[in-house]
């Protein structure tokens, strides 16, 4: 209703015109006679308004729909005011020529001196105003843009007026910027052509690690941080061989500006989680003062495996010889990406711990489709149930990126069960911690899960595990 009453207006005053030119009605009788130039002149001029009225609704509709379809929610105030300058201008010349029938030439020439006059007065306000109407027109920056002016201020555009262009920064304080200063200088729209933004960091690294396994870890690490999209796809590249190591560049995706800095923070910090399970750190600014010879420096390709080992809590229980024994004859297995490490309900009997990389776990629920169950981490390990139990693997584990794994075997790990048989109560502690949510699930059969619950899921496991290895429980 509301939108329609520049048309209903609209139409009464031309019924209100008609009325009191043909007399209809008897209007004029009520009127004194002198009052009825007067009210012909009045009905006239609300004839002229009224149009302009409906006029500038109109014009808003259209302004709307535009706005709509390039994908914005709020009018530009500027655009809408300045049409409905213009529109009622031109409605009140109309109502000088041709109701009060004064020649429009006499007039025109007096205000364009008076333009003149307030021109030269305002001619930087006028300046800011026309930047504005510029912006609003060319919409080179739209409401809720991200924008960085020539003097390094940052902020979402929140208004657009006739001189001055409002910005929130991301503390939630407000700047306000003549129109006039942004059209004159350079800035850049952080939401154009594209809201999401591309950002990068920089790790530097010691030269005697291969750039190869950096940058697979790192990209690894791109890919498991939380709010990184997947597309574009985050990269890593060699940026720098600097005085103090190789600089590795970590180029990546947000999806707008503000969110900016939570993301950059989950991305520094997994990336120093994945270097650290590696057994690597980055380096500082540093310089070598040798009193001797040094020795020759060489890139070591090797993982050190027992230093890893000891970050993982599965094999916290195991002495360090049994440990040493574990890496020596451990075998180290590289998976390219999208590769399928092992595929639930295959039959295995090795565990595997990652090294490098990242790895993705899926199984099928009832019958459906494949669903995700998360993802594995350098420290993180699977297949220990199929290890220590004999089970089939319970879910199916493929790459994200090129990984490398540490296998152990059953072979391997019997003869220190056989030696330290002790171990085999923590290690089924560690697995009933890591299953406590759903701790019956250990069972495949109503008999196994009465085992559970008279024998406890500890000493259950403990009776698994040893009967896989023929050890005796107790």
């Amino acid at each position: 209703m509301r939108r329609l009453a520049p048309a209903i207006f609209f139409v009464l005053t031309i019924a209100l015109y008609w009325a009191v030119n043909h007399d209809s009605g008897g209007i004029m009788e009520w009127l004194p006679p002198s009052a009825g130039p007067y009210a012909i002149l009045a009905a006239g001029t609300a004839i002229w308004f009224a149009a302009a009225w409906l006029a500038t609704s109109i014009l808003v509709e259209i302004i709307r729909l535009v706005v709509r379809r390039r994908g914005g929610d709020r009018l530009p105030k500027i655009l809408v005011d300045i049409g409905a300058l213009l529109i009622f201008f031109c409605a009140g010349l109309a109502v000088v020529s041709r109701v009060f029938g004064y020649p429009l030439n006499g007039l025109l020439t007096t205000s364009g001196v008076l333009a003149a006059i307030i021109g030269l007065s305002l001619q930087k306000t006028i300046g800011n105003v026309s930047a504005g109407i510029t912006l609003n027109a060319e919409q080179t920056i739209r409401l809720g843009d991200w924008i960085e002016t020539s003097a390094g201020a940052i902020g979402k555009v929140i208004e657009i007026t006739w001189r001055t262009t409002h910005l929130e920064t991301i503390a939630g304080r407000v700047i306000v910027i003549p129109n006039g200063m942004l059209i004159d200088n350079s800035f850049t729209n952080f939401s154009a052509p594209q809201r999401y933004m591309r950002f990068n960091k920089r790790i530097s690294i010691d030269y005697n690690q291969p750039a190869e396994r950096i940058v697979r870890i790192l990209e690894a690490a791109l890919k498991a941080s939380d709010g990184v999209l997947a597309e574009p796809p985050p990269m890593v590249f060699v940026g720098e061989c600097a005085d103090s190591g190789v600089a590795y560049d970590l180029y990546y995706w947000t999806a707008d500006y503000p969110e900016s800095f939570r993301i950059t923070g989950n991305v520094l910090s997994t990336a120093l989680k994945f270097l650290d399970q590696a057994g690597i750190s980055p380096v500082y600014p540093k310089q070598d003062i040798t009193l001797f010879e040094p020795a020759t420096r060489h890139i070591e390709r090797k993982y050190d495996v027992a230093d890893i080992l000891h970050r993982v809590p599965f094999f916290s229980v195991f002495a360090a010889e049994s440990l040493q024994q574990i890496v020596r004859g451990g075998k180290l297995r590289e998976f390219r990406s999208d590769e399928v490490v092992v595929f639930e309900e295959d039959t295995g009997k090795s565990l595997f711990v990652v090294i490098a990389g990242l790895l993705e776990v899926s199984k099928r629920l009832f019958g459906a489709e494949k669903r995700h169950l998360g993802r594995l981490m350098p420290g993180d390990l699977f297949g220990e149930m199929s290890l220590l139990t004999g089970a089939s693997r319970s879910a199916t584990v493929t790459a994200s990126s090129h990984v490398t794994l540490l296998e152990i075997d059953k072979e391997l790990i019997e003869p220190i069960l056989t030696s330290h048989p002790e171990s085999i109560a923590s290690l089924s502690q560690f697995i009933v911690e890591r299953n406590a949510a759903n701790a019956t699930a250990l069972a495949k059969s109503s008999e196994e899960k009465q085992e559970i619950v008279s024998l406890g899921a500890a000493a259950f496991m403990r009776k698994k595990i040893a009967a896989f290895f023929g050890l005796d429980p107790d």
